[in-house]
């Protein structure tokens, strides 16, 4: 499960980088978008019974996420957070994903708060981001200190 995870990681970024040298380059051709959903530490405390029964409830997460959202789309798993990379998109069909997910979850025990997710548009980002976040890891983090945009209902 973890060298899963690791593997996966590793891919997604990839994925990412090559994006966001694409978006560099000829902006608005793939139209990438990226979520990012994080669990609050004490959510997974509330869930599970030891360190075993949290990790597989991050892989039901996973499993979850899978199911919701499309086999081209790359989802990693990041600590406690979840980074989906969403090719070839518009803001509206990303949306509804996150919604299916935030209305699905709960039935398999796993509370997604709506506050907990945020969505970006690589081409909002790309020709902001500073020049010294030069891989996709350091990119991830850069977007993580913006303001948390809200997820329209």
């Amino acid at each position: 499960m973890v060298l899963n995870d690791i593997s996966a990681h590793d891919k997604f970024l990839l994925m990412l980088e090559w994006m966001l040298a694409l978006e560099e380059r000829h902006a608005d051709v793939l139209e990438p978008g990226l979520v990012y959903i994080a669990y609050n530490s004490s959510d997974i405390r509330d869930l599970t019974f030891g360190a075993s029964d949290a990790a597989n409830k991050l892989s039901e997460v996973l499993e979850c996420l899978q199911q919701a959202f499309r086999t081209t789309d790359v989802i990693a798993r990041e600590g406690l957070g979840y980074w989906i990379l969403t090719p070839f998109t518009k803001i509206d069909p990303v949306i509804g994903k996150v919604r299916k997910v935030l209305t699905t979850a709960p039935q398999n025990g796993l509370a997604i708060a709506q506050s907990n997710v945020r969505i970006f548009m690589l081409r909002d980002h790309v020709a902001a981001r500073p020049a010294n976040y030069k891989s996709g890891q350091e990119f991830l983090e850069y977007l993580l200190t913006l303001p948390a945009p809200i997820l329209p209902t």
